[in-house]
Order: structure tokens, then sequence, then C-alpha cells
């Protein structure tokens, strides 16, 4: 039995960034930034379907839906390096996937690249109708465990959804390389 956790998020950890990557890619930062939360979060949260998300992203864009869909998919790529980390870290951890994506995304993603092994528990956003970084939902993903931990950490790319975690005894490890997860071995 492991006494420690880590947490990883899905894009920008384990899958490339999408969102951001997409929409900056037709829009100023100061317009997609609050355009990927109008859009996102209800999908996140389990309110639109992935179907729908897709479609208020091609109005919002003014873009073909069915056009948009495949360039949208080539974002989904798998951060190959990560991979052995992780299996390297079950030896010593508990390993958790904690991610805000609508539903049948990661799941499929996971089911996809053949990841299911490495995550003792998976929470997505949709599922539990919360998002990071609402404490709750990282509170949530550690009761699963249904033990105490020494030590809990969370791996993700954003800063937002790190900044309050050490307020709950999580210690935030911002992520934008491998390298960042040396401070686990």
């Amino acid at each position: 039995m492991h006494n420690k956790l880590v947490i990883f998020d899905c894009f920008g950890v384990i899958m490339g960034d999408v969102a951001p990557v997409f929409l900056r890619k037709y829009l100023p930062e100061d317009v997609a930034a609050p355009l990927k939360e109008k859009l996102f979060v209800p999908a996140d949260l389990g309110l639109v379907t992935y179907d729908e998300l897709l479609t208020n992203m091609a109005e919002a864009l003014g873009l073909d839906k069915e056009k948009m869909i495949p360039e949208w998919e080539k974002l989904f790529v798998l951060q190959q390096e990560i991979v052995p980390v992780i299996r390297r870290l079950r030896e010593n951890y508990d390993i958790a996937l904690l991610s805000n994506a609508p539903l049948g995304v990661v799941e499929g993603l996971i089911e996809k690249h053949g990841l299911g092994d490495l995550f003792d528990h998976k929470v997505i956003s949709c599922n539990v109708k919360m998002v990071k970084p609402d404490e709750r939902i990282y509170k949530y993903c550690i009761s699963l465990f249904d033990k105490d931990f020494d030590e809990v950490y969370m791996v993700d790319d954003s800063f937002a959804n790190l900044e309050h975690l050490p307020e709950i005894g999580i210690k935030p490890i911002h992520y934008s390389s491998v390298k960042d997860l040396e401070v686990l071995f």
C-alpha cells in the first residue's frame, strides 16, 4: 500500500493542450480566454453534451462544424514521454487522473491509447458536476482512495488550478515537461 498520491491533469499534461491552442488560432488571447470559459465550463460540468460544445464552438468562431472537427481532433496528442514516468511513479505512489472535460472525451482517449492501467481512479468533471479549481473536486478525488495520505501532489499545467491547493494540503506541481516531475523521485 502506498501512502502518497499523485493526481494528474489530462490536457496540457498527459495529452497536449487543446482548447486554448485551438481558440488562439482564431482569436486573440484576450477574446479566446473568456470564450473558452463560456463554452467549456458548461460542458465540463456536464450541462451540455460534447456535440453541443462543438456546435457552440463552431458557431462562436464562424466555422463549419464538420470541417472544424478534424482540425480540433488533430490536437488530441498523447505526450508519449509522460507514460513511462507515470508507470515508474506507480511503484511508490497511488495515481489518479483528474480532468475538466466533457462526457466521453477523456474516457475515449484513455481507451484509444491504452492508458487505463496508469490510474487507480479517474475523475472527470462532467461526471461529478464539479470543475477545477473548486477544492471539492480535489477532495472528492482523494476520498475515492478511502485512506489517509502522507503526501498528495497535483500535476497541472494551469496555475489557476494549482494556486490554492496548499491551503487544502495538496502540493502543487506546475507542469511544463516531465522534468517538472523529478521532485517526485
